[in-house]
């Protein structure tokens, strides 16, 4: 979605693999996923793709399932440095504890924009100027995308954004303003994403970071899938 909607964005198939281009200079925003076996078996595809990756000039990430066969053989073949793994997480429907009594959450809309940018910039500790490239306004128009403030005393705090596809509810954006931070208003914005959430969905999924994993873990989500993240640079 990101790279459908950014104004330097591009989407492009390989054989089986997807390609996507945000344009933003951060590896994660400019991705291809091997998901199934012959993904990687696909030789001349993944070093399409690769290659296409490699041209834009920004540096970008494949992202293996580390339970792949080939999944260890590839940094070499292809040029990309093996930095660690991305650990995916899931929790099905369950109760949902209220949010701290000072906390008022809201669904956000296209008018609340800046707002829910400028907390993005500040909680990810993201240049403004490169958060406004990788999130366009018109993502908030998305009918599967539904997005989050909290609030603290009518300043906003805290951001969550959910995707929705067929029963499984994405969770993204799960970011907190520094100085708001050890006071449970992440947990809140995430639980308040599939309180809201339409009914008929069976899993709800995140991919954390180092910070966030031990907080979702007390929420009782549960790791199901680790992804090998290799990394490539620009050569110039």
């Amino acid at each position: 979605m990101l790279a459908e909607l950014a104004p330097a964005g591009s989407i492009r198939s390989f054989g089986p693999l997807t390609v996507a281009v945000t344009g933003v200079p951060g590896a994660f925003f400019n991705a291809t996923w091997l998901l199934r076996p012959d993904d990687a078996a696909d030789g001349p595809a993944l070093s399409s793709a690769v290659d296409h990756l490699r041209a834009t000039g920004l540096p970008f990430v494949v992202h293996v399932r580390s339970d792949l066969p080939q999944a260890g053989d590839l940094p070499v073949g292809l040029r990309l440095a093996d930095e660690g793994v991305l650990p995916c997480f899931a929790i099905e429907p369950g109760p949902i504890p209220p949010p701290p009594s000072e906390l008022e959450i809201r669904r956000a809309g296209p008018d609340d924009w800046d707002r829910f940018m400028q907390v993005t910039s500040a909680g990810f500790g993201m240049p403004r100027a490169l958060i406004d490239r990788l999130f366009a306004r018109a993502m908030f128009e998305r009918p599967e995308l539904r997005s989050y403030l909290g609030f603290v005393s009518h300043r906003a705090v805290a951001t969550s954004v959910s995707i929705r596809t067929d029963r499984t509810l994405g969770i993204y954006n799960v970011a907190t303003l520094p100085d708001a931070r050890g006071r449970g208003y992440g947990t809140a914005l995430t639980w308040e994403l599939m309180r809201d959430a339409d009914p008929g969905w069976d899993v709800a999924v995140l991919q954390a970071s180092d910070m966030g994993r031990p907080v979702y873990e007390r929420m009782g989500f549960a790791l199901v899938r680790e992804f090998i993240e290799l990394v490539g640079r620009p050569e110039a």
